[in-house]
């Protein structure tokens, strides 16, 4: 084995073989898994997945273009879509969860989730 004083290869040396055999098995493994994810990351969409959201509900924009939405504790602010929408606009000012999942839908430009279900966790004072 042929590796300089600097700890690098020295031109025209070969690998060991036990160190050329763990770089085989590992390529056999690792690039059928890197080509996988890199088709899979392109698949990747919003709207995957379940998601519950807590917060106060509230009405945005003007009529006749307005939007149920809800607003969280950390200030995040999701547009409210759905067959639940006109039911949560209802709701407003109460403390809601929502669960539901990410729309593609972006209603007045913010995040938006399609509503699943809902229950009012506070009721209005």
């Amino acid at each position: 084995m042929a590796i300089s004083s600097g700890g690098t290869w020295s031109k025209g040396s070969k690998i060991p073989g036990s160190l050329s055999s763990f770089l085989k098995t590992a390529g056999i493994f690792l690039i059928p898994f890197l080509f996988i994810v890199t088709l899979g990351a392109g698949s990747l969409k919003e709207g995957k997945g379940e998601m519950e959201v807590t917060g106060k509900v509230y009405v945005m924009g003007n009529e006749p273009f307005s939007q149920a939405a809800i607003q969280m504790d950390d200030g995040q602010v999701y547009a409210l879509v759905g067959v639940h929408e006109k039911e949560l606009r209802r709701h407003q000012g109460r403390r809601v969860s929502v669960t539901g999942r990410p729309s593609v839908e972006k209603p007045r430009g913010s995040k938006a989730i399609e509503v699943k279900s809902f229950r009012v966790l506070e009721e209005k004072r």
